[in-house]
């Protein structure tokens, strides 16, 4: 098992802490531990979240039962990522696994996304979020970032319907906002600061204030508070086309 170290001049340096609990100190609070057979994936992800501007302090295990005994020795962990080439390589019985071990840890999973049918199972079995691996880092990063603070990733490709479209679908004045702007909307409604929200949708903050701007016009409410109560008064149907949280 490795342990994500520390960087020198943008270099990332990958030590031992399989011997060392006190490896995977707190960093920001935000820990990770990365749960894949693929030593090649293990270390790809470490040596990438290593050199992020936002750092996460990581350690990785090949097998899922290697994960409860580190969380029972008192390391606990703000994220598990679940990874494996495709998504019928993750076991249900995993994440129920997981779960208990870890309760009140999101869970997010990263695989190749070929069976539509089988990724949404993984998400009813408890997952907080799919990154299917054609995406890009930043898309997994902003997925991380979302998870951490409570939120959800669900991409397009899961989230859509299986026929028609969602946008026909919606009644004003939902009809009226982006794609985008109802993804910002979500978030708006789920109490998350312009600054969350531009973390999560890998933005910038002033282009989810340009969107907040442009909810409150096309809604005709005040502020960004009204825009939340007249979301949470309409329900859950509108937010089916917001359940996309990235997208490049």
């Amino acid at each position: 098992m490795d342990g994500l170290g520390r960087v020198d001049g943008g270099v990332a340096a990958v030590s031992r802490a399989s011997s060392d609990p006190r490896g995977c100190a707190d960093q920001g609070g935000r820990r990770l531990a990365i749960v894949d057979p693929s030593r090649l994936r293990r270390d790809c992800l470490s040596l990438a979240l290593a050199v992020q501007a936002k750092r996460w302090r990581v350690t990785d295990v090949a097998k899922i039962s290697e994960l409860p005994r580190l969380i029972a020795r008192g390391d606990p962990f703000t994220v598990i990522l679940l990874g494996a080439a495709t998504c019928r390589e993750i076991r249900l019985t995993d994440i129920e696994l997981l779960s208990a071990a870890a309760p009140g840890t999101p869970i997010l999973v990263a695989a190749e996304c070929e069976d539509r049918r089988r990724a949404l199972a993984i998400l009813r079995a408890g997952a907080r979020g799919f990154v299917p691996t054609n995406l890009s880092l930043k898309v997994l990063l902003a997925a991380l970032e979302r998870v951490r603070v409570g939120g959800t990733y669900v991409p397009l490709a899961l989230s859509a319907p299986v026929a028609g479209g969602v946008a026909e679908s919606l009644a004003p004045p939902w009809c009226e906002l982006t794609r985008r702007q109802r993804e910002v909307l979500a978030l708006i409604s789920e109490g998350l600061s312009n600054k969350l929200i531009a973390a999560a949708l890998a933005t910038t903050e002033s282009t989810v204030k340009a969107h907040v701007k442009g909810i409150i016009r096309r809604l005709r409410v005040a502020n960004r508070t009204q825009a939340a109560l007249l979301a949470a008064r309409a329900g859950s149907g509108w937010r089916r086309s917001a359940r996309a949280i990235v997208t490049v």
